[in-house]
């Protein structure tokens, strides 16, 4: 609500909270006639956004998870960006995700094609979600853009990679405009859930089959994409000790890894870190499952609050 650029439309999706977040919401929308409030029941994230879809007026469309908040200024960077090759659609490759930290010292944007585009938003550089962008209104309503309600993994990486391969240009800025809370880390590991991994597999598997853009950056960040995934799988069968129980998967992730472990490890658009994880996760998955736990206990612990 407080924003530097007042000229806003803000949709507040409520859909079935158990808490006072509607009486909240009624409350704020009485005050201010920029809110809208749609109150539904609990139907997922996806039907949620599209019913924030449905409604909206504005000529730019941007998305807020309900956990994470913006800085002041944040609509008036990601207005300036698309204002500045007029592009589909817009967003900061950097956010703030640890308290007290640091602005960049100096902002550079690029104009990027779909396919530049669609590879860096497959890559791990960037942390998956359709925050921290801003769309063109008429752009998702030409193309009929939606949120699948069919996935519950991987809805916003499917949204956000077909837009970036129909856009006229996709502009890239590095500001961090944008608060991503990351304290839920080490309670999001705390049971498995094997259903998210079929899940998530099956949405990167979807991207995959529909690509439009198909190059050699775009496959290959495809590729580190679903091998990082098979191990983050991986590596959480093991912190439960559940490797026996899922055998077969397990070794299904790490047939994955080993397919691309070669042509990956040769890559110079492939960071060192990146290539030794894989290395060390494929031949000891029981290792790199106790680092990743130590290392979503230390997010957690110094995640914006």
């Amino acid at each position: 609500m407080g924003q530097s650029y007042n000229n806003i439309e803000i949709i507040a999706v409520d859909d079935g909270s158990p808490d006072n977040s509607p009486q909240i919401l009624d409350k704020l929308a009485n005050e201010d006639c920029r809110i809208k409030v749609i109150h539904k029941q609990n139907a997922g994230v996806s039907a949620a956004r599209n019913s924030g879809l449905d409604v909206a007026s504005g000529d730019y469309i941007v998305f807020v998870d309900g956990d994470d908040y913006l800085a002041p200024d944040y609509v008036d960077y990601m207005l300036n960006l698309a204002c500045e090759d007029n592009s589909d659609f817009v967003m900061s490759q950097n956010c703030y995700t640890k308290e007290n930290e640091p602005q960049i010292s100096k902002d550079k944007i690029q104009i990027m094609s779909p396919s530049e585009a669609t590879a860096l938003l497959i890559s791990p550089r960037v942390i998956v979600g359709c925050w921290n962008k801003m769309f063109k209104r008429e752009f998702i309503n030409n193309f009929t853009l939606s949120f699948s309600t069919t996935l519950f993994y991987g809805e916003g990486l499917t949204f956000i990679t077909r837009a970036s391969q129909i856009a006229n240009s996709v502009t890239v800025g590095n500001r961090k405009v944008y608060y991503y809370r990351r304290n839920n880390e080490a309670s999001a590991t705390s049971k498995f859930n094997i259903q998210k991994y079929y899940n998530g597999e099956k949405a990167l598997d979807n991207i995959h089959k529909e690509l439009i853009v198909r190059d050699v950056n775009v496959e290959l960040m495809m590729a580190l994409h679903k091998s990082m995934f098979c191990l983050g799988a991986l590596s959480q069968a093991y912190a439960h000790d559940l490797q026996k129980d899922y055998k077969s998967d397990c070794k299904h992730w790490r047939t994955i890894i080993k397919k691309n472990l070669r042509n990956l490890c040769l890559s110079n658009q492939v960071s060192l870190y990146r290539k030794v994880l894989l290395t060390l996760g494929y031949f000891f998955p029981g290792f790199i499952s106790k680092m990743d736990m130590w290392r979503r206990s230390k997010i957690a612990s110094k995640s914006v609050s």
